[in-house]
C-alpha cells in the first residue's frame, strides 16, 4: 500500500458560489437549497464541483442538500466523487459494511432504522428517563485504522417533528483550548473501539473482506490515533478525541484518562455555539459532513411522531495524523487579515501526480505531511 503524501490544503475555485447557501450557524454547517446532486454529477464542470463542495464541506463541517433524488447509486457516486477530489489515498473507496448480510441492505449502503440501531448498541428505547447522552457523540468508524473522512445520511423516511442530527465542532474544541492544553492534547493518542460492533461483527455470515481501505481488515477494531489530527482539506487541527467508540487516551492512568474524556465531552455539551442542529424537512434530504471536523448525534426523540428510516454511504479516509503545518482555524483566520499564513493556502490547482514530500509518520504524529 503505498504512503499517503499529504499535498498541503485545498482552495476553493468559486464555481459554487451560484448557488443558494444557507450558513446554518456563523461556524458550522451549510444549507443548499438549489442544487441538484444528479446534475452535478453529470455536469460539464463536476471535477471544480466536487472539490469546491468538498472544501466547503471541511471548512463548514457539514452540509445538507435538500430535495435530492438519490438513488443508491448516485448516492454513493456523490461521496466518492467529493473524497476522491479531497484527496483520499487512492486505494480507498466507499466502505463496505460488515453487517450488510445480516440485514439484506446494499453492501455499501447502511440502513439506519432507529429500532435496529437501539437493539444493536444497547440504547434505551424510550427516552424519558434518559438524563444524559453527552458520551453518545461520535465521529463515524473511528475505531478503523482509516476511519471514514466524509459519511452522509438520506433520509426516506421523515417524522413528522423530531429526528434532528446534531454536530459539534472539533475544530473548535482545539481552538478553545490554551494554547498550554492544545500543546498537551497534541502530545496525546487515543484508543478506539466498540465492543457492541465488534460483537456484531462476529456473528456467521458478516462480510469478512476489507472495508473501503486494505488497512481496514479483520475484526479487532483497536485502533491507535492521535488525540488531535490536521485535516488535510483545510490544513486545521482538530480535537479527534471523546465520546462513542472512545476508549481512553493511551500513557496516562485511568482516572486521568477519564477526566481527559470528561473535559472533551463536557466542552461540546457547555458550548452550544459550537454545535448546529440539521431538521430533516423532506424525504430526499441528505446531509455530507466531514469527520475530520465534527462530531454529530442522533436527536432519538421520534417517539410517536412518525417513522425515521435513512440511508448512510462512508468514504474511507487517510489515517490521521498531526502535521507540525498544522494550526487552529482561529489561527488560520486571524491570519488572513494581515496576510501572515495566507501563502500556504494557495493550492488553487491539483500537483502533479506523485508530487510532495514522503517522510516518516511516528506514533501517529506526521513529522512531515505524510501518514500511511
Amino acid at each position: 500500500m503505498a504512503p499517503y503524501v499529504w499535498q498541503g490544503p485545498l482552495k476553493k475555485t468559486g464555481v459554487i458560489d451560484v448557488f443558494k447557501q444557507k450558513l446554518v450557524t456563523p461556524g458550522l454547517g451549510s444549507d443548499f437549497s438549489d442544487l441538484d446532486l444528479v446534475e452535478a454529477l453529470n455536469s460539464p464542470n463536476a471535477d471544480a464541483l466536487f472539490r469546491d463542495l468538498a472544501v466547503t464541506i471541511s471548512e463548514r463541517g457539514v452540509a445538507v442538500f435538500r430535495n435530492q433524488h438519490l438513488d443508491n447509486e448516485t448516492h454513493q457516486q456523490v461521496v466518492n466523487r467529493i473524497a476522491i477530489a479531497s484527496g483520499r489515498p487512492v486505494e480507498n473507496d466507499i466502505m463496505t459494511n460488515a453487517l450488510y448480510p445480516l440485514y439484506g441492505d446494499d453492501p455499501k449502503v447502511i440502513t439506519l432504522i432507529p429500532e435496529r440501531v437501539a437493539e444493536r448498541y444497547g440504547y434505551q428505547s424510550d427516552p424519558k428517563k434518559r438524563q444524559t447522552c453527552s458520551h453518545e457523540w461520535h465521529s463515524d468508524m473511528s475505531f478503523e485504522e482509516n476511519p471514514s473522512d466524509y459519511s452522509s445520511l438520506r433520509l426516506g423516511l421523515v417524522p413528522e417533528t423530531g429526528g434532528d442530527t446534531m454536530y459539534a465542532s472539533a475544530y473548535d474544541l482545539y481552538d478553545r483550548l490554551s494554547e498550554t492544553l492544545q500543546k498537551f492534547f497534541e502530545s496525546l493518542e487515543v484508543q478506539w473501539g466498540d465492543p457492541h460492533y465488534t460483537e456484531a461483527c462476529g456473528t456467521e455470515g458478516t462480510y469478512r473482506g476489507p472495508r473501503g481501505s486494505p488497512a481496514n481488515v479483520g475484526f479487532g477494531f483497536d485502533a491507535i490515533h492521535p488525540a488531535v489530527r490536521t485535516n488535510p482539506v483545510t490544513g486545521w487541527n482538530a480535537i479527534f478525541a471523546g465520546g462513542m467508540h472512545c476508549r481512553g487516551f493511551k500513557g496516562v492512568t485511568d482516572e486521568e484518562s477519564n477526566r481527559l474524556m470528561t473535559m472533551v465531552e463536557e466542552m461540546i455539551t457547555q458550548n452550544h455555539d459550537i454545535q448546529a442542529r440539521i431538521r430533516w424537512e423532506n424525504p430526499g434530504d441528505i446531509a455530507i459532513w466531514d469527520n475530520r471536523a465534527v462530531k454529530h448525534i442522533p436527536t432519538r426523540d421520534v417517539v410517536g411522531k412518525g417513522k425515521r428510516k435513512g440511508y448512510r454511504v462512508l468514504s474511507a479516509g487517510e489515517k490521521p495524523f498531526l502535521s507540525p503545518s498544522g494550526t487552529g482555524r482561529q489561527v488560520w483566520r486571524d491570519s488572513q487579515k494581515d496576510g501572515g499564513l495566507a501563502g500556504r493556502y494557495e493550492r488553487a490547482e491539483e500537483p502533479e501526480t506523485g508530487a510532495g514530500t514522503s517522510l516518516e509518520m511516528r506514533n501517529g504524529n506526521v513529522d512531515g505531511i505524510t501518514a500511511h
